[in-house]
């Protein structure tokens, strides 16, 4: 457990500095899997950092909100645009007869593919494997797996189209 807190306070005083520079301390100090050329900005909060991996040439904008309790795959070349949210895990909530909040989490990895662009304010909830060169529309709300190369948008996201 104090180990957990050491790694929400680095996480929370790195994550006010700007730039390359922060970038750089970001990648330095939390452990999260990384290929070359990673680029978190400032702002984000990243729960669990070491079940999130990223492959090469990722950026993930400001002020995202990663769950990765439940693991998180991020493709090379993917870009997430700023406020986006990733959950893998959420809360059990099916027995009636105890608490939501004594019932504990539900765990399921998303998986984001490769050359992926996820725009402003999406939310992709638990489970949802995204499939190479996908583009999800600002706003978009992902509730199941979406195949590669389309293009979606709305709440819940739904496909709108194809990359050609």
């Amino acid at each position: 457990m104090l180990k957990y807190e050491m790694i929400l306070w680095i996480m929370k005083l790195t994550s006010i500095i700007p730039g390359n520079i922060g970038c750089r301390i970001r990648n330095a100090a939390l452990p999260y899997k990384r290929g070359r050329n990673v680029k978190i900005w400032d702002g984000i909060h990243i729960d669990s950092p070491s079940k999130l991996e990223m492959g090469d040439d990722v950026s993930i904008n400001r002020n995202c909100v990663i769950n990765a309790g439940g693991g998180v795959t991020i493709g090379s070349g993917t870009l997430i645009g700023p406020n986006v949210t990733i959950y893998s895990q959420n809360h059990s909530y099916k027995e009636k007869t105890i608490e939501i909040r004594l019932q504990g989490y539900e765990r399921k990895a998303v998986i984001i593919g490769t050359d992926v662009w996820i725009a402003s304010n999406a939310i992709l909830l638990p489970g949802v494997i995204i499939g190479n060169g996908c583009v999800i529309a600002a706003g978009s709300v992902v509730t199941h797996s979406m195949p590669p190369y389309t293009i979606v948008a709305g709440v819940p996201a739904k496909v709108i189209g194809q990359r050609s």
